[in-house]
């Protein structure tokens, strides 16, 4: 029996209910999720909380607990993103011919042992070395993650599950950006003595990477299936790659997106220190809101797209954050730098999900992981040169430079991917539509 247009479309992932219907579809979705999918949610819980302390205390510890400028904290910064960059695409390689669950775990423990190496040393060389090590094997379990959502997932759920799981790391990571605001004085006043501020943060990082071990037990639980023919075997090598323009426009639009976010992003604690002198506390404050917003962008961002597609969701977010970005650089109080904080991190980061799993779609499924790790590659490398940039350029106490380099980018960025996929998801739909009606057996 045929099916007409709108169950054609809600069967591959296009809806076409009424809206008063959303939060109903909304946790239908959730509930259909496979139970590898949710033990993948739950390390994504774990990993949140970890990144959250990290990624607010880590910059500090160096600034505040050991006297290092911006500029080092910046080289210390790019090289765990060198090292995710020119990984990648062997990790998406080895991914693909030892599985998902194999590159979670190795990638998951031996990532963080070198994390660890970060807080025991002193020494400029083993901290540039051992935030290499940690991104070198980081990436390994980062280029599995959108392939694994993929191929765990049916149609109509995909884009739900890639921002359900944006979703947990930002609401967690807020758990996590909260504990590192106030772990470290905790800490010092517990423990007490000469050395208590270096003490309080080194106890807290510690902290943040129990958290991100304890993401293997959930991570060992998943069932993979096995390879189901030759094809995917060989996939474990660049021959079997055929969407060689596809996967360029992706690199390309990754690339500009994370040269521009370089020269902030991983800099925003150090700005915010450095230019208002705000408070760890205060920090801590800022960033937990701004994962209050993101989490809630994220999670309406598969409703959004549903209505407008991927590709207009993907560009109006980019594009309506620039004005924000240039704000943050000319706000003259912490209180105005921060709300257009939240409101760039909040659009921004609701195109994230939604661009990982179109990217998903539009390559073949052999491609998949090796496509995640040119894009991370993509993302990364660029960015990686531009924290050292940005760096440089706040250390000399010019704090609103790195932020217009940032905006330019953007846009670039931005236009380029609606030139080159504005007709593509159209097109997938309507292949999607003749499959289904193609008689069984048909390719």
């Amino acid at each position: 029996m045929k099916k007409g247009i709108g169950e054609e479309a809600e069967e591959i992932g296009i809806e076409s209910l009424p809206s008063d219907s959303l939060l109903g579809r909304y946790i239908h979705r959730i509930r259909s999720f496979s139970l590898n999918a949710n033990l993948f949610l739950l390390s994504s819980i774990l990993n949140g909380i970890s990144f959250g302390i990290w990624d607010i205390i880590f910059n500090l510890y160096l600034k505040w607990g050991l006297g290092f400028e911006a500029d080092f904290i910046s080289q210390v910064l790019s090289m765990s993103m060198f090292a995710t960059g020119f990984v990648a695409i062997p990790a998406g390689l080895l991914c693909q011919g030892i599985g998902r669950k194999k590159s979670f775990l190795l990638g998951t423990f031996v990532s963080n042992l070198f994390v660890l190496a970060q807080i025991l040393t002193v020494n400029h060389t083993f901290l540039l070395g051992s935030s290499l090590a940690s991104g070198l094997f980081g990436t390994i379990s980062w280029v599995a993650s959108a392939p694994f959502m993929m191929e765990n997932s049916q149609r109509d759920e995909r884009t739900y599950l890639f921002s359900v799981s944006w979703a947990l790391m930002t609401i967690f990571s807020l758990v996590g950006n909260l504990l590192g605001g106030f772990l470290p004085d905790s800490f010092a006043n517990v423990i007490g003595g000469a050395e208590t501020k270096i003490l309080g943060y080194r106890l807290t990082l510690f902290f943040s990477i129990v958290c991100g071990l304890a993401a293997l037990l959930p991570l060992s639980l998943i069932k993979e299936r096995k390879f189901t023919n030759q094809v995917e075997r060989l996939s474990f090598s660049l021959k079997g790659i055929k969407s060689y323009s596809v996967i360029f426009k992706l690199v390309l639009t990754a690339g500009l997106i994370g040269f521009g976010a370089g020269y902030i992003v991983p800099l925003f604690n150090v700005f915010f220190a450095g230019k208002f002198m705000a408070t760890d506390e205060q920090v801590g404050v800022i960033f937990a809101l701004g994962q209050i917003a993101l989490t809630v962008g994220t999670l309406l961002a598969p409703m959004i797209s549903d209505k407008l597609g991927k590709v207009r969701v993907v560009v109006i977010c980019q594009f309506v954050s620039i004005p924000f970005i240039s704000l943050i650089a000319l706000s003259p109080t912490l209180e105005l730098a921060s709300s257009a904080y939240l409101a760039r991190g909040t659009l921004m980061n609701m195109a994230g999900p939604v661009g990982s799993a179109f990217a998903m779609e539009i390559v073949k499924p052999t491609e998949r992981a090796t496509t995640s790790g040119f894009q991370i590659m993509a993302d990364n490398i660029p960015r990686a040169v531009g924290v050292i940039l940005g760096g440089q350029i706040m250390s000399l106490g010019d704090y609103a430079s790195p932020f217009f380099f940032t905006s330019a980018f953007y846009l670039t960025s931005c236009v380029l991917y609606f030139i080159f996929f504005r007709k593509t998801e159209r097109k997938i739909t309507q292949e999607k539509i003749e499959d289904l009606h193609a008689p069984d057996g048909e390719a």
